[in-house]
């Protein structure tokens, strides 16, 4: 069955219609947008008490989504080229514990990006001008700028920064010419006035390096607040000639999901903007079955293209011999399920990244959300450990990965960031002014805590961008085991000059 939306719906809010279709849609219907610019207000969208890992979950727990499917199965978005213009701090489009999804043909656009964009147009000895989005609101008040975007129907603030203090690193757009930065528009600015609509003058006593042409993105690092895209315990999706523009809070994450295919996604910002994600594009945690991303293009996002890991837990104490408890380390990890009954337990030593020997198997477990805290029961009896010395993997949940003829272009950190020990190939791919390696591969159990080895591992027919493009680095507290990765063959690429 077709369910129309036209029927449900307008294009200027079409955000309780949209509700409305979902709850009515069944399996196998398909929910069709005739070609239009529909618009999804945060007035008007659900929210929930959702955690999103490698984000600032606990800090920003109600998250609100404009388009948000729950335990369905067997549907179909198709946009049929429209584009999905989302007002407000909140994740555009969200899976939760569904089945055989099918998302193609639409564009997702945030009508006021919450990276917040200030191009230098002119340099005069200690004063600096620059032009500020037409869609970005903001204003200029006891020498500070805010960054706000308003409900047109409440008057109320969606959100409202000053001068972007959460922030500890910028990005520099100029072409192609991409790369991180601690200089800042705002910082250090002794006066900040507005000359003409959205065109600020800053002075300063010693003015930040930029260029003209110069844009400064700013985004807020410190508040990572939720995500663009969402996929959660969710299996067989296919995500399909989609264009994204923009993703507020991260960019798009799955976690604990299994068998996933990206195919034809386009991360590119939208006229008149730089950025095309608040952080990473495709993002994802904790997956099994398989990961397919092909045909894709990257470009201009705030942080990496592509990152693929699992999670490492922290050993805290055991219960019994068969019973311990551990623990989500990281600040922006936890919030989520990361063992079901079942599931295969790898353990490591946090100073060397050694294995302990065997594979341990979950007989069940028990969550203590927020405290982000475990306490797993398993069907062997467990070796001898010392606390917060060992760090567990769920090495169910790491997916067989595919990236396939996709493009990596102007990237201020990687391209890609694959751990995962199931067979696995990177190929095809061409990767074009990138400032960190073009793909890196870790194993974290000291500062991100993003596991795990890789031990299948194909990497070929790329063109890369620079001399030394992959980089393997486990980080550990003293120093890794030689074996940390292994069964990693990389030939026939095409190896650029860039340092």
């Amino acid at each position: 069955m077709i369910i129309n939306m036209h029927e449900y719906c307008t294009e200027k809010n079409a955000s309780v219609g949209t509700i409305e279709a979902i709850k009515n849609a069944a399996d196998g219907d398909t929910i069709s947008f005739d070609k239009g610019i529909y618009h999804f207000y945060k007035d008007y969208s659900p929210h929930r008490k959702y955690h999103m890992t490698n984000t600032d979950s606990f800090a920003n727990p109600e998250k609100y989504f404009a388009i948000l499917l729950e335990d369905k199965e067997g549907i179909t978005i198709d946009g049929n080229g429209s584009e999905f213009v989302i007002h407000g701090d909140m994740c555009a489009l969200s899976l939760v514990r569904c089945k055989n999804i099918t998302l193609r043909n639409f564009t997702i656009r945030y009508n006021s990006p919450t990276n917040f964009e200030m191009t230098c147009v002119e340099k005069q000895g200690c004063k600096i001008r620059y032009t500020i989005p037409e869609n970005t609101s903001y204003k200029v008040k006891n020498n500070s700028i805010y960054f706000f975007e308003q409900s047109p129907f409440t008057k109320e603030n969606y959100y409202l920064v000053k001068n972007n203090k959460k922030c500890y690193c910028n990005v520099i757009h100029n072409g192609d010419n991409v790369y991180r930065t601690q200089l800042s528009p705002l910082k250090g600015a002794i006066k900040i006035k507005e000359i003409a609509e959205h065109q600020v003058e800053c002075t300063y006593i010693f003015p930040p390096k930029f260029k003209v042409g110069d844009t400064v993105a700013m985004s807020e690092n410190w508040n990572r607040s939720g995500c663009g895209l969402f996929f959660w315990e969710s299996g067989n999706i296919t995500s399909e000639n989609i264009v994204v523009n923009y993703m507020h809070g991260f960019g798009w994450l799955s976690q604990m999901c299994e068998n996933m295919t990206f195919n034809n996604i386009s991360f590119k910002p939208a006229d008149g903007y730089q950025v095309s994600s608040f952080a990473d594009c495709i993002h994802i945690c904790g997956c099994k079955g398989y990961a397919r991303i092909s045909n894709c293009f990257f470009t201009h996002p705030h942080d990496d293209g592509i990152n693929i890991h699992g999670a490492f837990l922290r050993f805290e104490k055991a219960v019994d011999s068969h019973t311990a408890v551990f623990k989500f380390i990281h600040k922006q990890q936890g919030g989520y399920k990361a063992f079901f009954a079942g599931d295969k337990i790898k353990f490591y030593k946090r100073t060397d990244l050694s294995e302990l020997d065997g594979l341990y198997t979950v007989q069940s477990s028990v969550d203590d959300i927020d405290n982000k805290l475990v306490t797993v029961k398993f069907e062997e009896e467990l070796p001898q450990m010392k606390d917060k010395m060992v760090v567990c993997e769920n090495v169910t949940y790491n997916p067989e990965v595919t990236i396939s003829d996709c493009v990596f272009r102007a990237i201020p950190t990687r391209g890609i960031l694959c751990t995962t020990d199931k067979p696995s190939s990177i190929f095809n791919n061409e990767f074009i002014s990138l400032k960190m390696p073009d793909i890196y591969i870790s194993c974290d159990c000291r500062d991100w805590y993003e596991s795990g080895p890789c031990k299948d591992l194909k990497i070929y027919n790329n063109k890369f961008s620079q001399k030394n493009p992959v980089v393997l680095e486990p980080l550990c507290m003293i120093k890794p085991v030689d074996n940390v990765h292994e069964n990693i063959e990389i030939f026939d690429n095409e190896i650029g000059e860039n340092e």
